[in-house]
């Protein structure tokens, strides 16, 4: 019920409704629920309970609860450092779900973040096909050699169900050919 207004609060407007970020994006739990309940009409205690089911139940695990504070683990576009990770092993080969319509520039120039802080990619061609729907009816899915990218260097984070890199260039990218 909560989850797509909770995304947008801890992601893109905490400044909207009062809530202070720090610099790696945890925001206070009890001012978050004060903002729930409002919003929802409901009892702070309730928020509360609202909010950590929401958090324990969110299959795309993009939450965190710690020491009464909460944040989104991935996606923002406010700043925030979002050099961390959960650890734990990064598979040889990513996906990155998009539109028909971006496939000739990402070819060209690398998948960028575009409105957010981090490129996000997916561990299945399934996960990434659903990302690609919110931008494409018939989306197009990328497979991208993760393995490649950090024997050359390059950072990606795990973040709950989701990884996490700063950019990847077009030399570790192949149109995949469907699942």
């Amino acid at each position: 019920m909560i989850g797509k207004f909770l995304s947008g609060l801890l992601r893109h407007f905490p400044h909207k409704f009062g809530i202070k970020l720090d610099k790696f994006g945890w925001a206070d739990l009890d001012e978050v629920a004060k903002v729930i309940a409002t919003k929802y009409g409901i009892e702070k205690d309730e928020a509360m309970k609202l909010i950590e089911k929401t958090v324990k139940q969110d299959e795309k695990g993009r939450f965190e609860l710690k020491n009464g504070k909460i944040r989104a683990k991935y996606g923002h576009s406010v700043k925030v450092e979002t050099r961390w990770s959960d650890g734990g092993e990064i598979p040889k080969i990513l996906y990155h779900g998009t539109s028909r319509k971006a496939i000739q520039s990402i070819l060209k120039e690398g998948i960028l973040p575009m409105k957010r802080r981090e490129v996000h990619l997916s561990s299945t061609y399934s996960e990434a096909f659903e990302v690609g729907k919110r931008y494409d009816r018939y989306p197009v899915v990328l497979r991208v050699n993760a393995r490649k990218m950090i024997e050359n260097g390059y950072e990606i984070r795990k973040k709950g169900k989701v990884f996490t890199t700063d950019y990847v260039p077009p030399e570790y990218i192949d149109v995949e050919k469907g699942n």
